[in-house]
Formats: C-alpha cells, structure tokens, sequence
C-alpha cells in the first residue's frame, strides 16, 4: 500500500533548522547529481523506469501540483514535472542541497525569508524561470487558499530582481522552513496567470523546470520523457513510466515479476514473495516515517466526546494490528504523544513514555465510559440518552494493509461495547472525504518534517482545516483546541530551544488527553526497487535522500540513477 505523506519523516533540531538562516550550500553534503553521463541522446538512454506508488484506475488527466488529488501527486509524478526551492535529505540531520534557490537567509523575527536564485534556470518551453515566478506561485498561495496546502500564513512575496525574491509571513516560520522550500513547487507565471480558476485546473499539459515533460496519457498509465533542455543537463534516463494497477494485488504482482522497477507498496512476507525470486536484485529498504493513526472527526457524535475518543484509544489492539495487519513491519505505538519513535524518543515528556497498551485494555474501556453516563443496552453497545456509540471507518480497500487493519479494530472493539463498521472506498474518494470532513473515522499515516512540530501541525493545526463541506489541507478531524493553536503559534514564532520544549509539552499532553487522533503504530516507509536495469539507489548505507517513491525527493533519486550498460 502506498503511503502519501503530506510531510515526509522529520529530522531532528527546530533550533539548528532556525540556525540555518545562513546559505544553502553551508549545509549541502552532496553535490546536485550529475545527470549528463549516458548513452542516448543529449545524454539520456533508452531505458524506460516503471515506478509504481499508488494502486489507482484509472487514471484522470490531471497534473495540478496544488491539487492532492490530481494524478501527478496520486501517483508521485509532480517532482519530475515541477520543483521546489530546495531538496531536502530528511534521512540526515539539518541537510538540504541547493536547487531552483541557491541560498536563504532569515530576517531577525523569522518572519521574513529571503531567496537567492539558481541562474539558468528555464521552463520546458523555454521561457527563463526566474524570481518573479518564485514570488507569483507564493501570491497564489496566499491569494487562495486551496492551494496553500501546509496553510502557510503567507503576507507577501516580491521579486527584488530575477534573482531574487522575499515571501513575508504574518508569524515567524522558522519550523515552516521545509515547507516553505521543500514542499512548495513553483510554477510559471506566464502560465498560470492565464488562469481564472487555479484551483480546479486540470494542467493537462503542464509546463515546468523538471527533468521530464508529459509524453503520453490514457487512463492505463502515462509516460514522461526526458526534458532535453533541463537545466542540470538531460537525465540519464530517456523515460518514465507510471502504469495504473487496480488494486495493491495486482501492482504487488507487477512488482513480484518484474514490471515494475521502483515501488512504494506494502508486500507481505516480502523476502519470499519478492527479494526470493532474484535475490541478487529485488531489493528493499523499509525506514521508520511516520506515525500512523485512526483519525476521528470531532465534529459529531461520537467523537464529539472526548470519553469516547479516550476509550476507542483504550480499546484497541495494537500489537494484532502490527502483526496481523502489517506483518511486523510497523511496531506499536508506545507513547500517546504520538511523536514518531525513536526518531524523536528524546523529546517524549516523562509522563508519556511507554503510556499506551500494547493490547485491548477492556477494564480501562469500561472503567471510562461508566463513568461518562454510558451503559450497555441489549445489543451489548454503549449507549447515552438512547444513542449507541456506532461509527464506520473509512479507508480505501485498495490499500489491503489498512483496510486489514480496519476491519481488525471492527472486530476488536465490539465486544468491548463499540458498533463499528469497516467503509472501503477508492483512494481519491478517501482523500475527497477527509479533506471536506465527510467520514466518522479513517486509518492514515501522520505528516513529519524537520522536527516534531510538523507532525503535531499536520495533526491538529486548525488553520490548515476548513469546515465541514470545505476542503481541509490537514487537521481532517477539525479538531480546534485554542491552547493548542497558541502552543503551535508561539513554537514556530522560535528557535528557543527550552520554549521549543515548553509548547511541545502542552501540544503532546493535548494530543494524550484530548485523543483528537488514535496513535496506532510507528509506519514504515515502503520502498521496493529493482537493481537490474539502473543502480544508484539510495539505501541504508547510503541515504543520501528519502527512498521513498513520493514527492518531492522522487526527482533527486532519478537523477542519481544509473541505466545498466
């Protein structure tokens, strides 16, 4: 099963990301990849990269990078067409490389960051991509809110000259660095300009500054071809290819037989049902990225009750889920603060290490919703003033891991007194109902970013919400606890580091007491490749991006791989 993360897996140090108000290519350890070396022409080859992230079919003609649901971020793509300011390697600590942006620096209160601009730079038709681009794709941000999808409190962005540009912020943004440069891709002004309604077109024909343009599209697949006139040299790979597969099976089959060269899917027993069938080059490597929770929306019954939310959390089983639903690649969660372990264990207060169960704990369930009114009535369910706490949870049936996961939780939490049913849908109807609020609960992997706060901002940030009906960029729960907004408001405005750790004291007991989401598990991230045809993947040893198939570091693994001679 694919995993789309709206911020990848965080690294360690708010106050260092702070301290990076320097240039980018103080803390750059690797140098852009060189991209020219091949056989083919303008230095590309034949070879054609299958990459496979997301059982979706079929395919729509959509390439918007705003849009979550357009097929070019269903399916991981939007990195090869469109760029960030930066790359991000969230797999080291404090390491980013220069990209579209040769350098940042801060203003004094963080509320101003400026960029300076790789020269060169151009657009798939030629055009130069210059400052003014930078500044006109954070105007749009800032004009619709849409397409602000990290709900960046955007005041202004201006062009100095071609080369330079500043985007100022109503709070300071220090812990919104990688959101900023990592996790915005910059568009054409010359394009999108010509647009009355950004956030519903489909970009059929997308214009960018990537390594590929759109070669062909039908609703079985598409291919991109190399950009001859990249800007760092032509890749080495000619083509890209992104089939449409119905389900996880049927694109786990494709991966198992050799169809597919690069996955981000969950495989069980994966060393017999995959790396067993050509040891020498089915490879994967599966790091921790994420936490994984069962998201409740707080704006009904029963979840409008925070006992009932406190008691679903004591309910379930966590251990099964591991090991029935994720074969033993994500572990338990252990801490209610939901901070991603042990990437983040560290910073876990006291009283949180190790306060969740491993197991269904019927006692606790009990014990909480006696004691907030609720009584059992014939059918052996809760129940309050007539009302039996009865919900469904919603996850796409595609994603076979999540879906098993779900359907246990059903199983584990009625006899323990809960009504629960199990909705599977398709991914993008999945995505439609938690962004508009239309669900009752949904198993999901958490955002991460450069520090714990991303994760914690994703979760419960209430400005990246919207209300019921409107579309949501996170925050799917519409939890809104003002404590909780003020702490998150107050960690960004800082690079303190005991004030970094005073708000996140008061966000993690939130997250514990208030259970806005069910922490469940600490995900793995899915990553299957194939070393036949291109080597140069990034691996344990040599983690110089996030090996994930996902946006946006998908762009810098391509271009570090090699075609097979």
């Amino acid at each position: 099963m694919f995993r789309k993360s709206v911020l990848p897996r965080a690294f360690a140090g708010v106050a260092a990301i702070a301290a990076l108000a320097l240039t980018a290519s103080a803390c750059s350890s690797s140098p852009k990849p060189s991209s020219t070396t091949g056989t083919g022409n303008n230095g590309s080859t034949s070879a054609t990269l299958s990459i496979e992230s997301a059982p979706v079919s079929p395919f729509t003609d959509d390439f918007n990078p705003f849009v979550q649901t357009s097929i070019a971020n269903t399916v991981n793509a939007t990195s090869l067409l469109y760029e960030p300011l930066l790359q991000w390697n969230i797999t080291k600590s404090d390491s980013y490389y220069p990209w579209l942006a040769d350098s940042f620096t801060w203003n004094s209160d963080g509320t101003a960051v400026t960029f300076k601009m790789h020269a060169g730079v151009k657009w798939s038709d030629g055009r130069p991509l210059t400052a003014k681009d930078v500044a006109y794709t954070f105007q749009l941000m800032q004009q619709n809110k849409a397409l602000n999808g990290n709900g960046l409190p955007i005041t202004g962005a201006t062009a100095a000259d071609d080369s330079t540009v500043t985007i100022t912020f109503g709070s300071a943004q220090y812990t919104n660095l990688y959101a900023i440069s990592g996790q915005t891709f910059i568009v054409p002004q010359h394009i999108w300009s010509a647009q009355s309604d950004p956030a519903h077109w489909t970009d059929a024909t997308p214009v960018g500054s990537g390594p590929y343009t759109l070669d062909k599209f039908s609703a079985q697949g598409f291919t991109l071809k190399a950009n001859a006139s990249y800007w760092q040299g032509a890749p080495k790979i000619s083509e890209v290819s992104f089939p449409s597969y119905v389900s996880n099976t049927t694109a786990n089959q494709a991966l198992e037989n050799g169809q597919i060269d690069w996955a981000g899917n969950y495989v069980t027993n994966i060393d017999q049902t995959y790396v067993a069938k050509d040891p020498s080059h089915n490879k994967y490597y599966f790091p921790a990225t994420n936490t994984v929770v069962l998201i409740l929306n707080v704006t009904k019954a029963p979840f409008n009750d925070v006992k009932v939310r406190q008691a679903v959390s004591a309910a379930v089983n966590r251990t099964e889920l591991s090991q029935v639903g994720e074969t033993n690649y994500e572990p338990p969660a252990t801490s209610s603060s939901g901070l991603l372990l042990p990437e983040f264990s560290g910073q876990v207060p006291s009283d949180l290490q190790n306060d969740l169960s491993a197991s269904s704990d019927a006692s606790k369930v009990s014990q909480i919703m006696t004691a907030a009114g609720y009584a059992k009535d014939g059918s052996g369910i809760w129940a309050k003033g007539g009302k039996e706490v009865s919900f469904a949870i919603e996850d796409p049936s595609s994603y076979t891991d999540y879906y098993t996961c779900a359907t246990l939780i059903s199983q584990e939490l009625k006899p323990l007194g809960f009504a629960v049913s199990v909705n599977g849908v398709t991914p993008d109807k999945w995505t439609a109902d938690l962004n508009a609020g239309s669900f009752d609960a949904a198993i999901h992997w958490g955002g991460g970013g450069p520090s714990p706060f991303q994760q914690y901002d994703n979760w419960l940030d209430y400005n990246t919400s919207a209300p019921v009906g409107q579309t949501a960029n996170g925050d799917y729960g519409r939890y809104n606890n003002p404590a909780v907004q003020n702490a998150l408001k107050a960690w960004a405005a800082t690079n303190d580091p005991n004030q970094i750790t005073t708000q996140l004291g008061i966000v993690a007991h939130a997250m514990a007491t208030d259970v806005p989401d069910v922490v469940l598990m600490y995900g793995a991230g899915w990553n299957e490749f194939n070393t036949k045809k291109f080597s140069g993947w990034p691996t344990k040893d040599d983690s110089y991006i996030d090996p994930r198939p996902n946006n946006p570091w998908l762009e810098y693994t391509v271009l570090h791989l090699t075609p097979a001679s």
